[in-house]
């Protein structure tokens, strides 16, 4: 119990640290379309002389804290927490009895292959909450249990289907973790949530001897082909349902 406390309050403190970070970024004079503030400040924007310091700022801060990770990298070369990260199947993130594993594993392996994603544009995107993807395991546990149940019951038939629904299910509760609000506009949240899933899928249904960097990049492209057709099943009224048949049909023809 207190391991899974200590853990909670180490993941919340990182993932403030990182809003902090881009923050900065955001904010330094040369990002491209000048630099970005919260909506919220809109109404108490600075002259445009104080924002250009402000800006300079921010990049000296921002150019600061990257040479600083270099260094610490090169110089003090130890373990972290996503070092080792595999991507697991289903099977074992909602293993029945092994909520707390389970919730581990997932929001450790998930957020190790976003950081690690080739196709990640880390100046301008939004920071992924780690803490997100706890909440979305915890959130398809309540929610979506009987689509576990028969994931986990499926005959050798019907388990291509099961294990799609159950990747389309969490593909949605981590879009909403991330957003705070329904699963709609989530075109941009597409790279790299949906490869990950559907990698996961791909080793819930049979152990591959690929390694996670081959199955990412498959499950990339069967994303980038269908892309426009996952949005509008995002934005549609059963989502789960709309984005589980085209699952399944990527499914059927990923290695």
């Amino acid at each position: 119990m207190l391991r899974s406390l200590s853990e909670d309050v180490v993941v919340n403190i990182k993932d403030r640290l990182r809003d902090v970070r881009h923050l900065v970024r955001s904010s330094r004079h040369d990002n491209p379309g000048g630099p970005r503030r919260p909506q919220i400040a809109e109404p108490f924007a600075p002259p445009a002389e104080i924002e250009r310091l402000l800006g300079r700022a921010a990049s000296v801060v921002d150019d600061t804290l990257s040479a600083a990770e270099t260094v610490s990298r090169t110089l003090l070369p130890i373990i972290r927490a996503g070092d080792g990260a595999k991507l697991h199947g289903f099977d074992t993130y909602f293993a029945t009895g092994r909520a707390v594993e389970g919730e581990r594993l997932f929001r450790r392996d998930l957020y190790a292959a976003f950081k690690t994603s080739p196709r990640q544009d880390a100046g301008n995107r939004m920071p992924l909450h780690e803490a997100g993807f706890s909440q979305a395991h915890l959130a398809i546990r309540k929610k979506h249990g009987e689509l576990l149940t028969a994931m986990h019951e499926a005959s050798a038939e019907s388990r291509l289907e099961a294990v799609a629904i159950v990747a389309a299910a969490t593909l949605v509760e981590l879009l909403v973790s991330q957003s705070g609000n329904e699963a709609t506009d989530a075109a941009a949240g597409l790279v790299p949530l949906a490869p990950m899933l559907l990698a996961a899928a791909i080793l819930t249904l049979s152990p591959s001897g690929m390694s996670d960097a081959d199955l990412l990049e498959a499950a990339e492209m069967a994303v980038d082909a269908r892309r426009e057709r996952i949005t509008i099943a995002l934005a549609s009224a059963d989502p789960v349902k709309e984005l589980g048949a085209i699952f399944q049909v990527l499914l059927a023809h990923l290695p």
